[in-house]
């Protein structure tokens, strides 16, 4: 018949699982917090932006100052390589309530409007985004750069900087359409009754 163990025989075992425990209990901890980071790790972090080829009509207007026309002409290139179909030949107008006219009346998504300084041998151009659907601007972007480098800036960051602001113009092309506001009209009140002009009799 097997005896029980005796008490010292159990104090050592029971010491001997203590020194296992408190030696894997680090260990685990540090396991835990390991995991714990990573997780946090995967949570913060963000997927790149990415903006994808759109469709849709843009007009791109002949950039001020642009004296051989070589910096808009850049610009329709590179867009159209986006997938967008190119609008030339409309004049600029004056106010968000046009823009919009024009944009209904022609299926227009965007307009792409710049502007080109010099001081010295450094340039800079500015492009702008306006929406066909509200008529207002969406973004601006600067192009800063020596006359040598400058055409290879845009050639690499245009769509980077001004594609989001165009796939945001073609989705609100979805939309319904905001009305332009029509003439104003003054309902008039019953007409009055008309005087009676006979001359009085005596």
């Amino acid at each position: 018949m097997a005896q029980p163990p005796s008490r010292s025989g159990r104090s050592l075992a029971l010491a001997s699982l203590l020194a296992v425990f408190v030696a894997a209990a680090p260990s685990a901890a540090h396991a835990r917090g390991h995991h714990a980071k990573a997780k946090a790790h995967v949570v913060h972090k963000r997927a790149p932006k990415i903006v994808p080829n759109q469709e849709g009509k843009i007009v791109v207007f002949p950039f001020r100052d642009d004296e051989d026309n070589s910096f808009s002409a850049q610009a329709e290139r590179l867009l159209k390589g986006h997938g967008l179909e190119i609008v030339t030949g409309l004049r600029r107008v004056d106010t968000a309530e046009n823009y919009r006219e024009i944009a209904n009346t022609m299926g227009i998504v965007a307009f792409i409007d710049g502007n080109i300084k010099q001081r010295g041998d450094v340039m800079k151009v500015t492009v702008e985004v306006r929406s066909g659907y509200s008529g207002r601007k969406l973004t601006s972007t600067t192009f800063k750069e020596t006359k040598l480098h400058l055409r290879a800036e845009i050639e690499d960051k245009l769509w980077t900087k001004v594609g989001a602001a165009i796939a945001k113009a073609c989705a609100d092309a979805d939309k319904p359409r905001l009305r332009n506001r029509g003439p104003l009209m003054i309902e008039a009140g019953s007409p009055l009754a008309a005087k009676d002009t006979a001359p009085a009799q005596d």
